[in-house]
Order: C-alpha cells, then structure tokens, then sequence
C-alpha cells in the first residue's frame, strides 16, 4: 500500500462516516425545502468537499484541507462578481476565502500540526469578554506563525 493511502487510512478517512454526515445534510435540506433533487445535489457536493479536503490533508499535510476550501470560496467569490450579487457578498466571500486561504498555506509552511495548535484556548473572564478573545486568538493565528 502507497504512503498516501496508509495516511489516508490512518489519519482517519472514514467513508462510511462521510456518507453518512451527507445523508444528515441532505435530510436537513429536504425538510427545510422539499425538494429531493436539491437536498441529493448539496449533499452530493458535501460528500465531495469532505472527501476531497481528507485527501488533500493526506498528500500534502495537515490543513491543506483549509486552503482547499479557502480556495473554493475565492472562486466563488470571484463567481458572484460576474452576477447582480450585493457587494457585501464579495467582500464577505474573499475575507473568508482569504483567511482560510491564509491559514491553511501558513500552517503548511510552518509545518504547524493540529496538536501543537490544537489546545485549548485560555480565556479569563466571562463569557461576554473571554469568548471574543479566545475567537480572537484564533483568527490571528496564521499572523502569528
């Protein structure tokens, strides 16, 4: 077996797990709309995204999935500019795009892990001032790297 796939099944690619989170998707959908046709779609393209962000993750490293997905909203960011979108939309989309763009690529160059980035955030306070600065923290740690 190729080192690829050894990584693929060792760090987790559970298929099973993936269909089932689409299923869970495509029932949610289906009750808020009504419409199997479009509940399958979305959940065929989840199944997508989760499948191809595990095996990005696999062949190029830990969080090569965030910069695939970042990736994904800047195209559709770019997408909505060639519609009659609200330029809030835009802006919204390449700041998000751009972040996880940001961070996936800053981790990947640092060779950052997930548990050395991975504890837990500390906040004093309550939750009206510690969560904001553990959000905080978070959103500024591909600067920080």
């Amino acid at each position: 077996m190729s080192t690829v796939l050894n990584r693929l099944v060792s760090d987790g690619l559970n298929p099973v797990g993936a269909v089932t989170n689409a299923a869970v998707v495509a029932a949610t959908i289906y009750v808020i709309d009504g419409s199997l046709g479009y509940a399958v779609a979305v959940a065929a393209g989840f199944l997508a995204l989760h499948l191809a962000t595990d095996i990005a993750e696999a062949v190029v490293g830990e969080y090569a999935g965030n910069a695939l997905f970042g990736l994904l909203i800047l195209f559709a960011a770019g997408y909505v500019t060639t519609l009659t979108a609200p330029l809030w939309l835009l802006v919204g989309g390449a700041a998000v795009g751009g972040w996880f763009l940001l961070d996936g690529v800053q981790h990947l160059r640092h060779g950052a892990s997930r548990e050395e980035v991975g504890v837990p955030y500390r906040h004093d306070g309550s939750v009206l001032t510690g969560l904001p600065t553990a959000l905080l923290a978070r959103l500024l740690a591909p600067f920080r790297l």
